[in-house]
């Protein structure tokens, strides 16, 4: 079963960026994923959004860490479950970057958000219900 952990990004979301997206890490890129933007300039297309919703200050995104139990799915598959849920719960409003990591003994999805609807401007908050 994966377990999530979710992060506020607070500065340097190209940064995160571009760690999640590591070559090494997601065997050459082939294990990244996006949603309502490009892989090769989501954080250029991410940055645009905020900027002409004049939301460019606070929180820039948010940083989806979902750990699978060794070998329990193949790096596909992970990358698969990772697109699926950040299709489900945001893929009607935000971009999302989906990075399959095989680099480690579990597989591991990093799922960048970000903070600002491309549709309405609204950020996105984090909070229990």
């Amino acid at each position: 079963m994966a377990v999530i952990k979710i992060k506020t990004i607070k500065n340097n979301l190209n940064g995160v960026i571009d760690y999640a997206k590591n070559g090494d890490k997601t065997d050459k890129g082939l294990l990244v994923s996006a949603i309502n933007c490009l892989q090769t300039n989501a954080y250029e297309e991410m940055a645009l959004t905020k900027r002409f919703f004049h939301k460019e200050d606070k929180v820039q995104g948010y940083h989806i860490i979902q750990s699978f139990n060794g070998n329990e799915v193949s790096d596909e598959t992970a990358n698969e479950i990772g697109r699926k849920l950040a299709y489900e719960l945001w893929g009607d409003k935000y971009q999302i970057i989906i990075c399959t990591h095989i680099n480690k003994a579990n597989v591991h999805n990093h799922i960048l958000l970000n903070s600002v609807s491309f549709i309405d401007g609204k950020k996105y908050h984090n909070g229990k219900t």
